[in-house]
């Protein structure tokens, strides 16, 4: 695994930031101290790929240290914190999008090989994703659920529908159209692990 240089100075102010603190502001207090980022050239996105690609390894390398030493490293973007690991018994999560995320990020060969076509495809993802969550209350209205429905009970109510709107039986073209639509947005905005 390689050593990644942040890895001394962000344990250093994640232990004078008691309450926790932003990813941003953890970059920001980085960037105050000097701390050195690779060059990018004049590609401002994946520059900015590059300084939280080597954030994020260096969280998640301290991460997988830190456990053993009874404190468990929370990471998200909007909160960074040291908490005592408790109950978590020394194991960080081997599965679900915790794990993925930890796996993506230890991974140090991404930081250099991700190019800047790469990091265009990752944002168009991302807001492609994001777009479509803030449809997700109105495609499940749609396929006349709740919301709160598992995986296997979107795409049930997704059949009985597509079966009985389907142009070819008679159905609504438009109206097939919108529930097709509606499992495409739920399919794309699922959690990983299924629901």
């Amino acid at each position: 695994m390689w050593n990644n240089p942040l890895k001394a100075p962000v344990l250093s102010i994640l232990r004078d930031s008691p309450g926790g603190l932003t990813e941003y502001e953890l970059i920001r207090r980085l960037e105050a101290d000097q701390a050195s980022f690779p060059d990018a050239g004049e590609d401002a996105g994946l520059a900015l790929f590059r300084k939280h690609f080597m954030v994020m390894n260096a969280l998640y390398q301290l991460q997988d240290s830190l456990i053993g030493d009874g404190f468990y490293l929370a990471i998200s973007p909007l909160s960074i914190r040291l908490e005592a690991a408790g109950d978590r018994g020394g194991r960080l999560p081997a599965h679900g999008p915790d794990a993925r995320l930890r796996e993506y990020y230890l991974d140090g060969s991404r930081l250099m090989q991700t190019s800047a076509a790469d990091v265009e495809r990752l944002l168009a993802g991302f807001w492609e994703h994001y777009l479509a969550i803030g449809k997700r209350a109105e495609a499940f209205r749609a396929l006349g659920l709740e919301g709160d429905e598992d995986w296997a009970a979107v795409q049930q109510a997704y059949r009985r529908l597509a079966a009985r709107h389907h142009p070819d039986r008679g159905g609504e073209p438009a109206e097939f159209i919108a529930i097709r639509e509606a499992y495409e947005i739920l399919s794309r905005t699922r959690p990983p692990d299924g629901a």
